[in-house]
């Protein structure tokens, strides 16, 4: 469940490599609360809601491996601030989520083949 903080699950963040693994990971979001104001004209919308809170938390989690990992990627876009990522999905189109989702994919897939490969040693 969401709302536990903990989550295990298969993330791929390989994007275009289509290889998954599966972790368990703690989420921080510091007590933020993944709704939209009252000042929000889209407020009223639980399916974007609902999609920014999870676009939010895969931001998150590719923000982190890339500090983890020391990738070295800067920007926006690796903010491991949920709330920064929540509060841009709010009105941005779909096309734009799957962009940067894939983008932070993509460049920590070409981190992780500098770090080197496991397989090699086989």
């Amino acid at each position: 469940m969401l709302s536990s903080r903990i989550i295990l699950a298969a993330i791929i963040i390989a994007g275009t490599a289509g290889t998954a693994t599966s972790q368990a990971i703690r989420l921080d979001d510091r007590g933020f609360s993944f709704r939209f104001g009252k000042d929000d004209r889209r407020g009223d919308v639980e399916g974007k809601r609902a999609s920014c809170e999870v676009y939010a938390r895969i931001a998150q989690v590719q923000a982190d491996a890339n500090i983890r990992y020391r990738c070295g990627f800067r920007g926006p876009q690796w903010d491991t601030d949920t709330r920064n990522h929540f509060r841009w999905c709010r009105w941005a189109r779909r096309a734009d989520l799957a962009r940067d989702q894939l983008f932070r994919s993509q460049g920590l897939q070409d981190c992780f083949n500098r770090l080197g490969d496991f397989d090699d040693r086989r």
